[in-house]
């Protein structure tokens, strides 16, 4: 587990709504040594209070969670999010179901993701970047969180448009390259260019991102810490690069496994911890409360606070979630193997 994570972020989760009423009577907490996937979902049903349940779909089984996913696609995929600016470097454009976050530097964009497909970026993402007062022909650098085409879809026309830098990990441009084009989209596979590294500095003008690897939901997932400026003042977000869970426990040639998607939640929090990150994101604004955030943050009026700065302790307790919630899919692939293994 993540060291000291649970007691630490179940005082705050609970000092957090202390003030909101009682619906019903509280759950119990499980014993510490009880390893069951039940206990492992209640635990992270404690974590997420009321500000964070988003993530708890990720304690479904592995299987409701990706039907889950499937019909958010489907329901979601073609809704579209206004433009929508975080911080004063900071931008969002995409659909209900997943988006690109921009970064403006002094010497172009960083963009984290390329929508799903060609059409997309032309449809989407260059209009939304000329609202929200952005030029695309600024774009320099595109890191893509991991090797799926809802993710990599339009990176190849923004290499081939925009001489673009296209980043993965070397495990997802393996995995990509798989393919001749991104299956079952329009768009072709970008061509191969910069490789991820752990703890790699990513620096672009005036801005430095941080990268890490967090492979399991695919071989070579990448996260990130990504600066944020409002006023001056600087800021750090957490951007993790994955969601939805393997079935599987030891690694695969299509993702790192859940055992390895463990270790990478305990590793960016880590690094989340020590980087004293304000707040979270992921591309997949519906796993961690982005989307309600990015509609507060269009609401916003002047003097109101950042909806994204939700501080340290609730970043490092998402993580914890999560951790809580991949334990519990673990201990359902390992309970059957168990009781396989026991005597008659």
């Amino acid at each position: 587990m993540i060291k000291n994570a649970y007691g630490l972020c179940l005082a705050v989760a609970l000092s957090g709504c202390a003030s909101a009423p009682s619906e019903g009577p509280a759950a119990p907490t499980p014993a510490v040594n009880d390893s069951s996937a039940e206990a492992h979902v209640a635990r992270a049903q404690q974590l997420a209070a009321r500000d964070l349940t988003e993530p708890l779909l990720l304690c479904k089984s592995v299987s409701e969670a990706k039907d889950a996913v499937l019909a958010k696609v489907k329901n979601d995929g073609k809704l579209l999010i206004p433009p929508t600016k975080l911080f004063d470097n900071l931008f969002f454009v995409g659909n209900q179901f997943v988006g690109v976050f921009i970064v403006k530097t002094s010497a172009g964009l960083i963009l984290f993701d390329s929508l799903t497909s060609t059409s997309d970026v032309k449809t989407v993402l260059e209009p939304g970047l000329t609202q929200l007062g952005l030029d695309p022909r600024q774009i320099r650098d595109v890191v893509i969180t991991h090797g799926h085409f809802d993710h990599f879809g339009g990176a190849a026309y923004l290499q081939q448009t925009y001489g673009a830098h296209i980043l993965l990990s070397a495990a997802d441009w393996r995995f990509i390259e798989q393919e001749k084009r991104a299956p079952g989209v329009e768009g072709e596979v970008p061509k191969h260019d910069l490789e991820v590294t752990d703890g790699q500095i990513l620096t672009l003008g005036d801005t430095s991102v941080t990268l890490y690897l967090t492979p399991g939901h695919t071989p070579g997932t990448v996260s990130a810490i990504v600066p944020a400026i409002e006023q001056g003042k600087a800021y750090k977000l957490a951007l993790f690069g994955s969601v939805l869970f393997p079935s599987n426990r030891e690694p695969s040639t299509a993702n790192g496994g859940l055992a390895l998607y463990d270790r990478s939640i305990q590793h960016f929090d880590a690094v989340s911890v020590e980087a004293k990150v304000d707040g979270i994101l992921n591309t997949h604004t519906f796993i961690d409360g982005t989307a309600a955030r990015l509609e507060l943050a269009r609401q916003r009026k002047p003097g109101e606070p950042n909806p994204f700065l939700i501080g340290t302790a609730s970043a490092h307790r998402y993580h914890a979630i999560l951790q809580e919630c991949v334990e519990a899919a673990l201990a359902r692939v390992e309970k059957p193997a168990a009781t396989a293994q026991a005597p008659n």
